[in-house]
């Protein structure tokens, strides 16, 4: 069961949208299963860095109201941009998988 509060299902629109498309893109380049692999990386990193803007974009308070309580758009109620790293980082352990495996 995925558990999201505002846009944060947005984390995984995006992340398998860039992430699929990556993977798409390595197969239609070559047949290697390396070049399919090092394009889920390359999706992953970008998802990660637009995930990570869309977040901090997002959950901003608003500007007429100082005091007032911050947007919240969370995936398993963790914050959007904080999902950015763990993308990255996700990118890193499949490159680490990539070149032992």
């Amino acid at each position: 069961m995925i558990v999201w509060r505002g846009w944060g299902i947005l984390v995984v629109l995006v992340a398998g949208a860039l992430a699929g498309g990556g993977t798409f893109l390595g197969t239609v380049l070559g047949a290697d299963p390396q070049k399919a692999n090092l394009g889920t990386v390359l999706g992953l990193l970008l998802a990660g860095v637009a995930v990570w803007f869309l977040g901090v974009r997002m959950n901003v308070p608003p500007a007429d109201r100082p005091g007032a309580p911050r947007n919240q758009h969370t995936l398993f109620f963790v914050p959007m941009q904080f999902w950015g790293p763990l993308l990255a980082v996700g990118a890193v352990a499949a490159t680490v998988v990539m070149i032992t495996g």
